[in-house]
């Protein structure tokens, strides 16, 4: 695994992380976001084929410090690489959805204070949560047809499955592995595979992010979810009641990656959280101008935009350039 791929801008990296020079970039949140997308890179391979990977082990631990890092030093641009509509999505489907889950604990074990050790096995978790069914997400996000049978079993199994192959490929994290084993277990006892009704926390927070992290992504047939309905539904969701609340606050109502509709008829996209969650910042489309959409400036926020295609017209690079 090359170094040059998880350079971490102006802060000295966690333990578990790999020292680089900073990436050359115009500008630094550009450079941030180049970072998440080498990081997607180096983790498709430890996913894909990770008995293939000589140190799965080592490099799925320096991966989630990279994320832990990068979360610490910039969460707006962790939060704008999961929510932008980002064209090739369907594509990498699977590692993408354990990469943003595994920022989305990394923020969660922020706010819980839950400190550097156990944040690390939280986001380990997510980042190996479906291993079992790497291949397989991403057939199913291009797929038309209804699963299959032995595609539905291979889901209903997969958190054991995975399970398992993270015991054999080394790792004897017992939080790790027990968040993993449960992620998909719920306390009204409706989850999978094992009926449970008494959950690991971590295993409880993977679900929720796991979940949130899905309705927000797109799929053959179908675009992923606005942002602002996607908390909704979580939020209402029963089972995810404490760390549904928990993400709400992290991400705001008009995350990071978000497009919305302007007082004035424009369109813009959100690029930084405020303390108000009503009036973030944003940068126009067209003429990516920045202004911060607060009540009484004539450019406050009336809603999130259904359409996403935009994203195929406008590159992040514009957009963070701006910002």
């Amino acid at each position: 695994m090359q170094a040059s791929s998880f350079a971490v801008l102006d802060e000295a990296p966690l333990p578990g992380t790999l020292e680089a020079a900073p990436p050359a970039a115009s500008n630094k949140l550009v450079a941030l976001w180049q970072q998440w997308q080498a990081l997607a890179d180096d983790l498709m391979p430890l996913l894909l084929t990770p008995k293939s990977c000589p140190d799965f082990l080592g490099d799925i631990t320096v991966i989630a410090g990279t994320v832990m890092s990068l979360v610490r030093q910039a969460p707006d641009i962790g939060i704008f690489h999961m929510v932008y509509p980002n064209p090739d999505k369907m594509h990498r489907y699977s590692v993408l959805h354990a990469m943003h889950t595994a920022m989305l604990l990394a923020l969660v074990g922020q706010r819980k204070d839950w400190g550097d050790k156990r944040t690390a096995s939280a986001v380990k978790a997510g980042l190996t949560m479906n291993l079992s069914i790497t291949n397989l997400q991403i057939d199913l996000a291009m797929q038309h047809a209804p699963l299959s049978t032995a595609q539905r079993e291979a889901i209903d199994t997969h958190p054991l499955t995975s399970w398992k192959m993270l015991q054999e490929l080394g790792v004897r994290d017992e939080e790790w592995l027990i968040a993993v084993a449960q992620h998909h277990e719920q306390p009204d006892g409706k989850g999978y595979p094992q009926g449970l009704t008494e959950l690991h926390q971590l295993a409880d927070a993977i679900r929720t992010c796991d979940v949130f992290g899905a309705k927000i992504s797109p799929r053959i047939g179908r675009t992923g979810m606005p942002t602002p309905r996607a908390a909704a539904e979580i939020f209402r969701q029963r089972s995810a009641g404490y760390f549904g609340a928990t993400i709400i606050r992290e991400l705001g109502l008009y995350p990071p990656g978000c497009l919305v509709e302007l007082a004035t008829g424009h369109q813009a996209v959100v690029v930084k959280r405020s303390c108000d969650p009503n009036a973030p910042d944003v940068v126009t489309l067209p003429g990516f101008e920045r202004c911060r959409a607060t009540q009484g400036s004539g450019r406050h926020i009336i809603g999130a935009a259904a359409d996403q295609s935009w994203a195929e017209r406008t590159s992040p690079d514009e957009i963070l350039t701006n910002a």
